[in-house]
């Protein structure tokens, strides 16, 4: 299972803080609640235990105060009679809250202290008995205040332990735990809840995300195979001005690919030679003679041998062809077909010995795919039906080939491609055969067209013809299959 993402984890550390957050104010409003409930649990109790205390003491005066009278020790007797009266402070004081007298001697406090009285005004209602607290020597307790016209003074009852009955300590017990126990399992249950939504969230952006990359490379590939038909029509336009080359530009594809194929066996040329390197090389090779769309007919179907000036207009074909393509890559920028086609059509025809043409480069020097390209062109050239020349037996083109290593080829190519020298055979033999069927169907055609017209059968003549030519471009597109 893949795990959250980081802005999933931050998600979550988020929410669980705004949880402990929550449950930490509800944690202080239950505890505050509970302190004002027990506090007003406790002045009841206060009241109940003390009422006839209270109703004793108003009926003294200042005189029953002041000495051991029966009325002072029947209000003592009295508050000894208060359950639990050991656990209250009782004190009688004046109106100005000094301490007249304590009750039962069961307080911190002795005549003539001072007590501070602290009211709660929401509870004291006029004329009655006021609920407050005292500030003790044991810090500040519950109390009430009775009044005692007849003394012109105060009853004064307080607690001596702090208001925390049985409930209220247990609720303040078992709320951490509750809470605790509440945060742990909303914290898992949201925890999951968010994990899952963010994981469809993040599944939902994947396959968008996919499906965009998918369509930019369809676009892509639809691109590039565009741009490669552009290509290769320019070049087979290029070539039509040389008809009897027939289908050089698929042989010097297939025949540069298959040798760059087979040098990715080699472990010098495994980082260099990429599959893409193969690609690139496929589509621009093709373009290796577009610069003789700028010669002559005089000098391009020349049947016989050149002369020295035909021949170095010959070699022009190269510079005319580096100088077109490098005035497209500076328009359009920099590009790996468009230097690889440049580097092509400019060096194919150096030599590794460095007597070539254009700029005599020799050895390394030589870019890769030229030095590629080269083995390639020479070898179709050979093999291949010219204008000058018949077209020359495999071996024989391998054993010039051969005999060029070191001089005009690069050694490790030409021992590269004498290792798959059959292919290339294969090659050829398939472009023969193909070629060799076109023309058996166009001569066949001529030969129907040259009886019609005897016969004045013109309509007929006429479909025999197209015929023929169907054929002939339907022949050609499978052989470069």
């Amino acid at each position: 299972m893949r795990l959250p993402s980081k802005p999933v984890w931050m998600l979550i550390g988020v929410h669980t803080l705004c949880l402990a957050v929550g449950f930490w104010f509800l944690h202080q409003l239950v505890n505050s609640l509970t302190e004002y409930q027990a506090v007003e649990s406790r002045w009841d109790e206060l009241a109940l235990r003390s009422t006839r205390l209270a109703r004793h003491a108003d009926s003294l005066n200042t005189d029953d105060l002041t000495s051991e009278t029966p009325a002072q020790l029947k209000l003592d007797a009295v508050a000894l009679e208060i359950p639990n009266s050991d656990q209250l402070g009782i004190v009688l004081v004046d109106r100005n809250l000094s301490v007249i007298r304590p009750i039962a001697s069961n307080t911190a406090w002795q005549a003539g202290d001072s007590v501070t009285w602290q009211f709660e005004h929401a509870n004291n209602p006029a004329g009655g008995p006021a609920r407050g607290r005292v500030i003790t020597p044991q810090g500040t307790r519950s109390a009430i205040r009775y009044p005692v016209a007849e003394a012109n003074g105060f009853l004064v009852i307080y607690d001596f332990q702090l208001p925390t009955p049985y409930w209220r300590g247990m609720l303040l017990t078992t709320l951490p735990l509750a809470a605790g126990i509440a945060f742990l399992w909303t914290w898992i249950l949201s925890s999951v809840g968010t994990y899952l939504m963010s994981s469809r969230l993040n599944l939902e952006e994947s396959s968008r995300k996919t499906q965009q990359e998918h369509e930019a490379l369809r676009s892509a590939q639809d691109l590039l195979r565009t741009r490669d038909a552009v290509i290769f029509g320019l070049a087979k336009l290029a070539e039509s001005r040389d008809p009897e080359t027939g289908h050089h530009l698929e042989r010097i594809s297939l025949y540069s690919t298959r040798l760059a194929t087979a040098m990715r066996s080699v472990p010098k040329y495994q980082r260099t030679v990429t599959p893409g390197f193969v690609r690139l090389l496929g589509i621009s090779s093709v373009l290796h003679d577009i610069g003789k769309v700028g010669l002559e007919d005089t000098v391009l179907l020349k049947p016989g041998k050149l002369d020295a000036a035909e021949r170095k207009r010959m070699q022009e074909h190269t510079l005319v062809a580096g100088a077109c393509l490098r005035e497209i890559e500076q328009r359009l920028g920099a590009s790996n077909f468009l230097q690889t086609a440049r580097e092509i059509a400019l060096h194919h025809h150096e030599r590794w010995d460095g007597n070539g043409y254009p700029t005599g480069l020799a050895g390394a020097e030589i870019p890769l795919s030229a030095r590629i390209v080269t083995v390639a062109d020479v070898y179709d050239a050979l093999s291949s039906k010219r204008v000058y020349k018949e077209a020359f037996p495999h071996e024989e083109c391998v054993r010039l080939i051969r005999e060029g290593s070191g001089t005009q080829f690069d050694p490790e190519l030409v021992q590269i491609f004498l290792s798959i020298e059959a292919d290339f055979a294969e090659i050829a033999r398939r472009f023969a055969v193909a070629n060799k069927a076109a023309a058996d169907k166009a001569a066949a055609a001529a030969e129907s067209a040259c009886e019609l017209m005897s016969q004045g059968d013109e309509a007929v003549l006429l479909d025999i013809v197209a015929g023929a030519k169907s054929a002939e471009s339907s022949n050609r597109s499978s052989s470069v299959a």
